[in-house]
């Protein structure tokens, strides 16, 4: 056996390699934060001079808080590292210095998500392209809470690629786990860049949140529908957000959200028959088809009916058994009633009042767009005054790309030089 004094040198001795390696990691995650301070080495100073300045404080703040927090768990490692020596006690330092590199981990994805998305503003450019692409979102949004008192939160929109947009909505928790998101960031496709009606469509979920229309929307559908069908009432409500979502970026933006919808939705057969329970996103057919039915209902006929016999002619529901075909066949009649449902029902999300008496879809109507046109004159693309007017002009020209034949170069150019115009002066608003 070993001396008693031997041995409790060596359990000693013992205790200070660990110590020592549980010190230079501890270090090595401590000087990693020191690291992730320093926001510049995230995003470039231009990237930041890309966004609306009052918007970037508002980020830098709750990254460093995000930073911060991060950086007061270190230092209670590590004086709990100084006034601990023994094996149990090294035990739960080692526990903490675990933990403290999974929150590490966290807070570098919080961090990346938001400069990847200011980092995507690679040009002057693409800068001011997005910058009215956030005015379009708060704008969006702002026309209807501030109606019910309230005011939509910032914006920051970012270019990506792939087919659809998406929002991660201000007011949810982060991946650190210790801050709130402050602002929307709306995910805006490369190739949508120049009819971007479906950041209105992700706005619409950040509206939905704020005022808890989902649930509502979804009661509403079902109790609406379930007399005629228990089926189509389930997976309606279950759809609730989505069917929301396209509902508020029709009623800004009319047909162009529709036709901009369908060419996103469109693909092989499998594509547009498949059903997910597990999604909120309703089958492309019938999403299609239901979006269309907005159109019938608030401006007759129009566009939107070759669009309807095109898709329904192009996708045969009798072609293929898919499973989706019974739901299908159950909620094609019942179109009409689910878009009134949506669009005309009053809601206590919009203080016992419609979608439609707070944002009037005919104000986006073809003949209300074209009336514009003609009123305005080239000063609608050019002049401060119509500035107001973004929203119908989104829709105007989303319109214009989806019915016009020839010109569509001249279309994609002017709705360029406007968007560059309004996200210039949106920079320092």
């Amino acid at each position: 056996m070993y001396p008693t004094n031997n041995l409790i040198e060596m359990v000693e001795t013992y205790n200070q390699n660990i110590k020592q390696q549980l010190s230079r990691q501890l270090t090595h995650w401590q000087q990693a934060t020191e690291k992730l301070a320093v926001l510049e080495n995230l995003a470039s100073a231009s990237a930041w001079q890309g966004i609306e300045y009052s918007l970037g404080l508002k980020l830098k703040n709750n990254l460093l808080k995000s930073v911060d927090l991060l950086r007061v768990k270190g230092y209670q490692i590590e004086r709990l590292m100084a006034q601990r020596d023994d094996s149990e006690d090294l035990e739960q330092i080692k526990v903490s210095i675990l933990s403290f590199r999974e929150q590490y981990l966290r807070t570098e994805t919080t961090l990346h998500f938001f400069t990847d998305a200011i980092n995507s503003r690679t040009s002057e450019n693409i800068s001011s392209l997005l910058r009215a692409c956030d005015m379009l979102c708060l704008k969006s949004m702002n026309v209807l809470l501030n109606q019910l008192g309230m005011e939509a939160p910032p914006v920051l929109t970012y270019v990506d690629n792939g087919l659809g947009a998406s929002i991660l909505k201000a007011g949810l928790r982060l991946w650190d786990g210790g801050t709130i998101s402050p602002v929307a960031v709306v995910k805006v496709t490369q190739h949508n860049l120049f009819r971007p009606t479906a950041i209105i469509h992700e706005t619409g979920h950040q509206v939905a949140h704020i005022l808890n229309w989902n649930d509502e929307l979804a009661k509403t559908l079902y109790e609406g529908l379930k007399l005629d069908s228990v089926l189509v009432a389930e997976v309606c409500a279950a759809w609730a957000s989505e069917i929301a979502a396209d509902a508020f970026a029709f009623v800004h933006t009319g047909y162009a959200a529709v036709a901009s919808l369908h060419d996103v939705l469109s693909g092989n057969d499998l594509f547009v028959f498949s059903y997910n329970p597990s999604t909120p996103h309703p089958i492309s057919y019938l999403r299609v088809l239901l979006n269309i039915e907005m159109c019938k209902l608030c401006f007759d006929y129009g566009a939107w009916n070759d669009m309807e016999n095109a898709w329904k002619a192009s996708y045969d529901t009798k072609k293929y058994p898919f499973s989706s075909i019974k739901i299908i066949n159950e909620t094609l009649p019942l179109l009409r009633k689910i878009a009134k449902l949506t669009l005309l029902s009053r809601q206590q999300a919009f203080k016992s009042q419609a979608i439609v008496d707070l944002i009037d879809p005919q104000r986006a109507s073809p003949n209300a767009l074209l009336k514009l046109e003609m009123r305005a004159g080239d000063g609608l693309y050019f002049s401060p005054q119509w500035t107001d007017e973004s929203l119908r002009i989104l829709a105007l020209t989303g319109y214009k790309i989806a019915t016009q034949t020839h010109s569509l170069s001249a279309i994609y150019k002017q709705q360029e030089q406007w968007m560059n115009r309004i996200g210039n002066n949106f920079r320092y608003n």
